[in-house]
């Protein structure tokens, strides 16, 4: 699985903030499997001191998540972010095997 981080508007890297999100995400890899690849963008305002961090996970090639979430601490604006997006993926995972989404699909197929 993919992960890729991308940091904007700041002007110092900071790699710990990008080990942190790294892992976090690693937690949500090994809980869903079927995720190929997590894009995470960490903005920096720095005039108003606000971080704004965004995932867009992808399931079996399709989009399957994207949470954005705004905070003034960095590491708890990935912690949102990362639980928002676990949640999506946890209620994709019981429409999929309650056959609702593969029922969606075979209509939206037939018409």
């Amino acid at each position: 699985m993919a992960i890729e981080i991308t940091m904007r508007h700041s002007d110092v890297k900071i790699e710990s903030l990008k080990d942190y999100a790294q892992t976090r995400m690693e937690k949500l890899q090994e809980r869903f499997p079927k995720v190929t690849s997590i894009n995470i963008v960490i903005d920096v305002d720095v005039k108003k001191h606000m971080y704004m961090c965004e995932v867009i996970a992808n399931r079996l090639g399709e989009t399957a998540v994207g949470a954005k979430e705004f905070s003034e601490s960095a590491k708890s604006v990935i912690d949102t972010a990362a639980a928002r997006a676990e949640r999506q993926l946890l209620r994709m995972r019981v429409k999929a095997r309650k056959g609702t989404v593969r029922k969606q699909r075979a209509a939206s197929v037939k018409n």
